[in-house]
């Protein structure tokens, strides 16, 4: 797994079978590794030794290393996968603290998947549940039917504790699987906006080194990328709902792609590796 300096928190499982997971300030997930009961803890609530698991798909289905839960065959799942402590304590209430994740309904025809993802200061689910910091959707009707889509969650009422992060499949049965990549914890200016009025999607390609933007419903004006430091590095206009953008002259890390459609502004990180 990469280890990426940038204004993140999360967890870091190495290379090696004895993983360490770092639980301070900058850290990213990418899930390259196995983190199943590493870096996670996973809990089978319905009892159907069904449960989250990690995957990793051949390149000719993109080649993704994610965590994933199974609803298929008449499956109803209620499986969670849970955090380990992250170290807030350094940070106030007033900074500006988002995780965001990447999801997607695994198959386009059968990605009615329902979700839950929590952050609480208690690792039980009992605490997840009474959380005020939560968030549940469908993915396919968020733009997640078969391909990912970027969500992000505001957690910066946790600031000052230490603070765990669930994902819960749960309420479907009948579909596919659920997956999750990429997750942050992010602290900084730049923000990432709620997708629900014009969902935005991205895709990574490692192998030619070429980021494409798709946005739902309105073609994009403007796309400028920035490094985690707040530089400016590349920019490209457009007037089509779909873009791609070479990264060959860019190092490997974390960017964040600002996008103006129709005079408002969209922000995504993404993952150059």
């Amino acid at each position: 797994m990469k280890r990426v300096l940038l204004l993140t928190c999360f967890l870091l499982v190495s290379h090696t079978l004895i993983a360490q997971c770092d639980n301070t300030l900058p850290v990213l997930e990418t899930f390259d590794t196995n983190v199943i009961n590493v870096c996670w803890d996973v809990e089978d609530q319905d009892g159907d030794s069904y449960n989250w698991m990690w995957w990793e798909f051949s390149s000719y289905y993109g080649g993704h290393k994610v965590i994933a839960s199974h609803s298929q065959s008449s499956i109803t799942p209620d499986n969670w996968i849970i955090s380990h402590a992250i170290d807030l304590s350094s940070f106030s209430t007033g900074d500006n603290i988002t995780l965001s994740w990447k999801v997607r309904g695994e198959l386009s025809y059968a990605a009615h998947e329902y979700y839950t993802v929590y952050a609480a200061l208690g690792n039980q689910t009992s605490d997840f549940e009474s959380s005020a910091i939560q968030r549940s959707e469908y993915t396919d009707e968020i733009g997640g039917a078969g391909v990912f889509v970027t969500r992000s969650i505001d957690i910066s009422d946790l600031a000052g504790n230490s603070a765990y992060i669930a994902f819960r499949h749960h309420n479907t049965t009948n579909q596919s699987a659920i997956n999750i990549d990429e997750l942050s914890i992010t602290t900084g200016t730049l923000g990432i906006d709620d997708f629900n009025t014009n969902p935005i999607t991205h895709y990574y390609n490692r192998e030619n080194d070429v980021l494409t933007l798709n946005s739902a419903n309105t073609p994009i004006d403007t796309i400028e990328i920035y490094n985690m430091l707040g530089k400016h590095v590349l920019s490209k206009r457009s007037n089509n709902s779909k873009e791609t953008i070479n990264l060959s002259t860019l190092k490997d890390g974390i960017y964040i792609a600002h996008m103006e459609i129709e005079d408002k502004g969209h922000t995504i990180k993404f993952i150059k590796y």
